[in-house]
């Protein structure tokens, strides 16, 4: 008898293990290594559930939530057709060219709505997009400048941006801004 309750309590336990999905989601392969970004809000295509307060705890900081999302690691971001933007930064103080999958190309991969989307830094500084501002435009989330991979210390290892157009400028609420150590992207209000 004690061994068919052992044998139940250890089945349930197992069974419970298996359960925990962190929500819905869609199927989509998640991600085999570290995970850089997670886009939550507006998404048909997903591959995480639920924001988790103690397993999403440096998200948690950046006061984010979602009911579910896509989460990359480089190699999804670097399986994404790829583009190059030429820029210079006050943050580099020279030319260097950023390389990194197309914003556009990111967001039709997970389905998201042509909607306002916000990006968020890993110190909580964010800016935002509308439509007009993505459809046609060079955005990148940039992996890598002049061939180097972006550390923590170097702005990444994601950072959103752009070729600037002449007098081109973020707007007084961060509108069109470059986010350097991107983490989070949110998709509609």
């Amino acid at each position: 008898m004690l061994r068919a309750l052992v044998f139940i309590w250890i089945a349930l336990v197992s069974f419970a293990a298996f359960a925990q999905d962190d929500g819905e989601h869609s199927g989509a392969p998640g991600p085999d290594g570290m995970v850089l970004l997670t886009v939550g809000g507006l998404v048909g295509k997903t591959n995480r559930g639920a924001f988790d307060e103690n397993r999403d705890s440096a998200l948690a900081k950046l006061k984010v939530d979602f009911k579910n999302a896509y989460a990359f690691d480089r190699e999804m971001l670097l399986a994404l057709p790829q583009g190059t933007v030429t820029a210079v930064t006050p943050e580099l103080g020279s030319e260097a060219v950023f390389k990194a999958p197309l914003l556009q190309d990111v967001l039709v991969a997970i389905e998201a709505a042509k909607v306002k989307t916000r990006f968020v830094a890993s110190d909580g500084y964010s800016g935002y997009l509308l439509p007009e501002d993505i459809d046609g435009s060079d955005y990148i989330v940039a992996l890598e400048a002049d061939g180097e991979p972006l550390g923590l210390n170097g702005q990444g290892p994601l950072w959103l941006m752009n070729t600037r157009k002449e007098g081109e400028t973020v707007g007084k609420d961060n509108r069109g801004s470059h986010v350097w150590a991107l983490v989070y992207m949110h998709v509609g209000e």
